[in-house]
């Protein structure tokens, strides 16, 4: 495959897949610097594009140059959310027809403007302390929500029923528990600046460390004011953050995934326990809206989730959401 054939391939991802790259011929080490975002690997990258691609609403190549290994583009593309085009340059260096870096320039004022609106709060104050007065981003409060409602599952859940199985093949209510709790706290640190090793998101790992163990909604409780009061620091949904697994990413996303962590897996110690859970419409919504983008084959291959399930004609949104993460609602 020739420089210009793979850089066709990646723009047509942008174009006609909605930045799905699984078809791409992106190099495992793929390293891209752009004015928003950097990653220097190829998972974190489809990872972005899959979320990118779903706001983008045009995608144009205007002229494109090839010399040897290297493929620079004009390009011109519009945003949901960001006033008018955006025109960027991009440099692709391309070996034995696979990408291995890129590079994107572009005036990225707009696109931070647009993204501020969407992390700040509805009524335009500033983001406050959690359980004071202040007002906080609309996926904050959705986060704080999300947790009490699973909080309060986990104070149902009595000692007879830590042991039972769950959804999650192989783990407990205790281990699904700890793994939801230990996460959570993870994901605060990083946002809260602490230099975390990739082998402590080990999923295994973290089901067998015994987060909560004799009293499951008290560690909640405390890694869920943790959690919220990080999302809540001035300019954190909008910053880049070095989360190990994929690598540098915004904390709007790393919010979310504290959304779809505590969404998912309270439903799962919940389904496992045989006790109430009573998430929040909107959390639902949001997730299913995140999971949308964010999930796809990549994580499917991965073992992060199963293969799609039917959840039947008329189901709800929370049986429809599970069923696209392969669990039967």
């Amino acid at each position: 495959m020739d420089s210009r054939t793979a850089a066709t391939l990646y723009y047509d991802a942008w174009r006609e897949h909605a930045g799905d790259m699984s078809a791409v011929p992106l190099a495992d080490d793929f390293a891209f610097t752009g004015p928003v975002a950097n990653f220097d690997n190829a998972a974190g990258y489809r990872a972005m594009a899959r979320q990118a691609g779903a706001t983008i609403t045009d995608f144009r190549v205007r002229h494109q140059f090839v010399s040897g290994d290297l493929v620079c583009s004009i390009l011109d593309w519009e945003m949901a959310a960001v006033p008018g085009t955006l025109t960027s340059a991009e440099v692709l260096e391309i070996r034995d027809g696979v990408i291995v870096r890129g590079e994107l320039i572009y005036d990225a004022e707009e696109l931070r403007k647009a993204m501020a609106a969407l992390t700040a709060p509805a009524d335009g104050s500033g983001a406050g302390a959690p359980g004071g007065g202040d007002a906080v981003a609309p996926v904050v409060d959705l986060l704080r929500r999300s947790l009490d409602a699973t909080t309060e599952m986990l104070a149902l859940v009595g000692p007879g029923a830590v042991g039972r199985p769950t959804p999650c093949t192989d783990w407990t209510v205790a281990q699904v528990a700890s793994h939801l709790i230990g996460s959570l706290l993870l994901l605060a640190r990083v946002v809260e600046g602490d230099a975390i090793d990739g082998a402590e998101f080990n999923p295994a790992a973290l089901a067998t460390a015994g987060h909560g163990a004799g009293d499951l909604a008290g560690a909640m409780r405390t890694v869920a004011a943790r959690t919220v009061a990080a999302f809540s620091q001035p300019g954190a949904l909008a910053r880049t953050f070095p989360y190990p697994p994929p690598g540098p990413t915004p904390g709007f996303v790393l919010a979310n995934l504290c959304l779809l962590e505590s969404l998912v897996h309270g439903w799962d110690v919940a389904r496992g326990a045989g006790v109430a859970y009573r998430p929040d419409a909107e959390v639902i919504a949001a997730v299913a809206g995140f999971t949308d983008q964010a999930i796809g084959e990549d994580q499917r291959r991965a073992g992060l989730f199963g293969p799609v399930l039917d959840p039947g004609a008329g189901a709800v949104p929370l049986a429809r959401l599970l069923g696209y993460l392969g669990r039967v609602g």
